[in-house]
């Protein structure tokens, strides 16, 4: 008499997206932090960098290195920004997959319930019938 839940092969494919939209956030997340510990290496190795200049070459020679890690550092800071919105968009899809597949788990356990009140029905209708076969048996 139980049927089973007609949208549970749904279930199944949101289960799997939002497993997907899981693994895509971790992974923009992880290139994220990794990002900024590369920029947090550059700016601390700009910040160790020595400025003894000795002769005019070794000052121009300073002075490109500091421009050059500068532009890197510069390039490193439009990197994180584009990877947190990255990591925004994949928590934002992230969220929806999740929001979708918890539509469906209240649509499931909405049926089971229904499933199981059915079930008890029908066993109470079989008790009902055994007990008054049993008074009509008894009364005659």
């Amino acid at each position: 008499m139980s049927r089973g839940f007609s949208l549970s092969g749904l279930m199944r494919v949101r289960g799997i997206q939002e497993r997907a939209a899981a693994q895509r956030l971790s992974r923009a997340v992880i290139d994220a932090e990794q990002s900024d510990a590369r920029e947090r290496h550059a700016r601390a190795a700009l910040d160790a960098a020595g400025s003894e200049a000795v002769d005019v070459r070794t000052l121009a020679a300073i002075a490109a290195a500091r421009v050059a890690a500068r532009r890197q550092l510069s390039e490193f800071e439009s990197l994180a920004q584009l990877q947190a919105e990255a990591v925004d968009e994949a928590r934002e899809a992230h969220r929806e997959a999740r929001r979708e597949i918890r539509a469906l788990d209240r649509l499931a356990d909405a049926h089971a319930l229904r499933e199981q009140a059915a079930f008890l029905k029908a066993e109470q209708n079989e008790i009902d019938e055994i007990a008054g076969r049993t008074r009509r048996d008894d009364a005659t």
